[in-house]
């Protein structure tokens, strides 16, 4: 009997009973290829979630897997965390990481997740306060409609309403803003909430501000002007600007990073998710020179306190190096931007006429369908997650948020298998969704 009394595995977001009534050990995931996975009782499911964000070059990339397996044969652990022994992987990968980012982002930390590294990255800034006589700027600001994962910093960093009830005491030195107006209505400027909090805070009190170049939560891209005048009201000010690029980096969003489009150069870019298109846990803090240079002087009594056993553990430093080798490869790039594209428009003639859906947009191979009621309320997490398990049962597996039912197939899916996707989802739309 398939139920919480033999059922030893307690995962997900979601409460325990909830996956009891919609799954069944047949749904089980056993084996997957290219952009389609299969479960115990022999289903096909096209993937338009890429596991969790993170398979973006499929299921079937085999210069990844073999250099894996050539890893283990060699060295099959080690770690970077302590004494005088980094592995030789990781320094060479660092260094090619490095190396695809804009100057003067030429350090790299690793870990294992991207929620590990934000955490890292709000804490380092932290830290270089500290180092440098300026004790007191603690305070990170988030903006509302970002995600930058979970644990006991990254929750607090999530503005995330339930996130924060339910898992708090959080850190109190966290401030959120609103999600920004991009649509700039006339007389007002989307960045003045942002100047205001730091007016009120106080600038010589506020450490950092991250900020998700597409807000994970809404599939909402941030306009470059946006980002620009961000970066320099902080650079102005001292405050550090870090880009949680957990998501859209490592091609998600059309190129290695959104930063790289940047008129300047944040102080700290948190990579994730694609680094090793979900082969083996790996992310990446990147740092720019201005910060180490000052920190990583032997003039500090304390090394930065950050890191756990296995970052920068061998077998991802392997797959890291092979997912490089095939997204800068000539083409690669330019290729998912136009898969992208026609995907893109797939879905906007599918879904056309359709009363619920109000935009289909995004950035490169995140694409987001929002979707409202005729009142133009949107609809709820429970309306979205009921169209998930319509697509679900149309072999179609996808994410769901808020208003927005979020699809980030793997960067490679064929043009076939978009096809498939936008006559899958508008099958499910048009049959289960609520109008």
């Amino acid at each position: 009997m398939f139920g919480s009394d033999n059922y030893r595995l307690w995962h997900g977001a979601s409460p325990m009973a909830r996956f009891f009534r919609d799954s069944d050990p047949g749904m089980f995931l056993v084996s997957g290829s290219d952009s389609t996975v299969r479960d115990r009782a022999g289903r096909d499911y096209l993937d338009a979630r890429s596991s969790m964000w993170n398979v973006t070059l499929g299921y079937s990339c085999e210069p990844v897997k073999a250099a894996i397996h050539a890893q283990l044969e060699l060295l099959p652990s080690g770690t970077v965390m302590r004494y005088e022994h980094p592995t030789q992987v990781a320094a060479d990968y660092a260094a090619r990481l490095a190396d695809t980012l804009p100057d003067p982002l030429n350090y790299v930390r690793f870990g294992n997740t991207g929620s590990q590294m934000t955490e890292a990255a709000a804490m380092l800034s932290r830290y270089y306060r500290r180092m440098t006589g300026q004790a007191g700027r603690d305070h990170v600001i988030t903006v509302q409609g970002g995600y930058h994962g979970t644990g006991p910093l990254a929750t607090a960093l999530t503005a995330d309403p339930v996130f924060q009830e339910f898992s708090a005491p959080l850190d109190r030195f966290v401030r959120h803003v609103g999600t920004p107006d991009f649509d700039e209505t006339p007389g007002t400027d989307p960045v003045r909430p942002v100047l205001d909090l730091i007016d009120q805070l106080g600038a010589h009190r506020v450490t950092a501000i991250m900020l998700e170049p597409v807000l994970g939560n809404f599939m909402r891209p941030v306009p470059l002007r946006y980002l620009n005048r961000l970066l320099a009201e902080c650079r102005a000010r001292d405050i550090h600007v870090i880009a949680d690029e957990v998501t859209t980096g490592a091609g998600r969003a059309g190129s290695m990073t959104v930063s790289e489009r940047l008129a300047g150069v944040p102080d700290m870019v948190v990579l994730g998710k694609g680094l090793s298109a979900g082969y083996f846990p790996l992310a990446a803090l990147v740092v720019s020179a201005p910060l180490y240079d000052r920190l990583a002087g032997a003039e500090h009594p304390v090394g930065f306190p950050n890191g756990s056993t296995t970052d920068g553990h061998p077998l991802g430093m392997a797959a890291g190096a092979a997912v490089l080798d095939v997204i800068t490869a000539p083409g690669f790039f330019a290729s998912v931007r136009a898969t992208a594209a026609y995907l893109t428009g797939l879905l906007r003639d599918a879904l056309a006429g359709h009363p619920a859906v109000r935009t289909v947009g995004g950035e490169g191979m995140m694409i987001g369908v929002e979707l409202a009621h005729p009142d133009r309320t949107p609809w709820s997490v429970a309306d979205v997650n009921r169209l998930r398990l319509a697509c679900r049962d149309h072999g179609l597996l996808t994410s769901y948020a808020h208003g927005v039912l979020p699809l980030l197939p793997p960067l490679t899916i064929s043009r076939a298998d978009c096809e498939e996707l936008a006559r899958r989802l508008a099958k499910a739309l048009h049959e289960r969704g609520p109008a």
